[in-house]
């Protein structure tokens, strides 16, 4: 059942509902999630620039990444207005990169638009989420995004750009937060690295 909008969500109230989309976060399958100020969060014209040195295969593929999503200083704005966000990890313990890979396209994005809602539906109306990765490789990695040829978007309520094509620095925050965090890339070797880690993160209020 969907909450009444209040003007004003008292402080009680605001961190008794951010525990609860915390909690939530862990259920659906975060390693670890913390209820984090905006002030904590980094936003990094290099980390945007980091898809296109070297050029990432989804640059300029779709509207929810690089060059097409909207330049850091403009979302560093939009964040201003916020106070709190929920930031999670999930962990691979496995040491598969098809695990990681999964994790990184679907459960992660699930978990984002999961706990988007419930905030919205909760009262939360401006509550936004990004995930690990871009939309298009999740849902049209084999078809071309219609909303660069000006149509709507396939999956308009779980579509989102991953979090460093806005400008999160996803490392540096996962330090802060004290989450060890290892980098992955082509030359990683699993057996060698205690987990890999895929981060989300849902702006609240």
């Amino acid at each position: 059942m969907a909450s009444l909008v209040q003007s004003k969500v008292s402080e009680e109230q605001l961190q008794q509902d951010l525990e609860k989309f915390r909690s939530r976060a862990i259920e659906l399958g975060a390693t670890d999630a913390k209820i984090i100020t905006t002030e904590a969060i980094v936003l990094d014209e290099r980390a945007r620039a980091k898809c296109r040195f070297p050029t990432c295969k989804l640059y300029n593929t779709n509207t929810n990444c690089p060059p097409y999503t909207m330049p850091v200083r403009e979302f560093r704005e939009v964040v201003n207005g916020y106070s709190h966000a929920i930031f999670f990890k999930v962990d691979i313990t496995s040491g598969s990169f098809a695990d990681f890979d999964r994790v990184n396209k679907y459960d992660v994005t699930d978990i984002v638009w999961r706990i988007e809602s419930e905030a919205f539906y909760d009262g939360y109306y401006f509550a936004t989420g990004f995930g690990s990765t871009g939309c298009k490789n999740i849902f049209c990695p084999d078809t071309r995004c219609s909303v660069i040829d000006g149509g709507s978007c396939r999956y308009p309520w779980k579509a989102r750009p991953g979090m460093h094509a806005v400008g999160f620095d996803v490392y540096r925050m996962a330090a802060e937060a004290s989450w060890p965090l290892y980098p992955v890339g082509p030359s990683t070797d699993p057996a060698s690295t205690p987990h890999m880690s895929c981060f989300g993160i849902v702006l609240v209020y």
